[in-house]
């Protein structure tokens, strides 16, 4: 039996599904709120049930529209992962690539793989960006760069796929003359009683991260910036690790000891991301198979 239903159609419902209203996943397809309405009423007299119940304020899944939900979230990924796979079968070495790598990321992380893209591709001009990690999501989902490098995150946009490279490990910092150097078990009240500086935007809501904020706040707009800064005795920060190594060796600064976590490190996650929306040439997709072979753990 052909099916009625269209990719569209399915779109619209798993989005509505997901963000719990038709003006949210209009929001989210980049749509209007009445052009994804109409695709899912469509859907239900293609499919002749009721996937919504729109009685209250927001509309909410009926049993069918439960049943059915995973089944759609299914053809609609194996729909994306048609068309990555078709992109990557007209394959060619384009003359430039950019890609976009947060400055968390340690570049010792991925040296061995950019050696090696080098000796692949030694004629290509590569175009690697440092931007925030809002930026990295939107420059990949625009498709101004092939590939992103951030912190994993919950939920993507329908056209970008991921892969899981490994963490980063955290630690929160200060400078050894700073009166929270002088604490044995930090509490989040004593941290709400002293500055922190973060890299804007996205600093104060890194996953794990939640509770780590007070009300005195600088921001930055690298780590780089974070680190200098927190030698200097401004503030307290959430730095990864590697990049404080010596620091913390030489005793420079000092890690806190929070009470709350006294077994538990602070790990993120670091996600691999392109859009399957744009044609990728020969060298993206060589560089994106190395770094997916190669895990981070820094």
């Amino acid at each position: 039996m052909t099916a009625r239903f269209s990719l569209d159609q399915l779109e619209a419902f798993v989005a509505a599904a997901q963000e719990r209203s038709f003006s949210g996943a209009a929001r989210k397809l980049g749509k209007a709120q009445s052009a994804v309405s109409t695709a899912v009423i469509n859907l239900e007299v293609d499919l002749g049930v009721i996937l919504f119940d729109r009685s209250g304020r927001y509309p909410t899944l009926t049993e069918a529209g439960d049943a059915l939900l995973r089944e759609a979230q299914s053809v609609v990924a194996h729909c994306a992962a048609l068309q990555d796979r078709a992109n990557g079968l007209n394959m060619r070495v384009e003359p430039k690539l950019a890609i976009a790598v947060d400055d968390a990321i340690p570049y010792a992380a991925i040296a061995a793989t950019l050696r090696g893209f080098e000796a692949a591709f030694p004629d290509l001009e590569l175009d690697m960006r440092h931007p925030s990690h809002d930026d990295i999501l939107q420059l990949t989902a625009r498709g101004d760069v092939k590939l992103g490098m951030s912190f994993a995150q919950p939920a993507y946009p329908k056209q970008i796929a991921f892969c899981r490279l490994g963490t980063l490990t955290f630690t929160n910092a200060v400078h050894r003359d700073h009166p929270l150097a002088q604490v044995q078990d930090v509490s989040f009240a004593q941290l709400g009683d002293y500055r922190q500086i973060v890299v804007a935007p996205h600093g104060r809501t890194l996953p794990t991260g939640e509770y780590l904020k007070s009300p005195r706040c600088w921001n930055v707009e690298s780590y780089m910036a974070l680190l200098e800064m927190a030698k200097d005795g401004l503030g307290w920060v959430s730095l990864p690790k590697r990049l404080i190594r010596a620091e913390l060796e030489s005793g420079q600064l000092v890690e806190l000891k929070l009470a709350a976590y006294p077994f538990t490190e602070w790990s993120v996650g670091i996600d691999l991301i392109w859009s399957t929306e744009q044609e990728s040439g020969r060298a993206a997709n060589w560089l994106r198979g190395e770094l997916s072979r190669h895990p981070i753990d820094a």
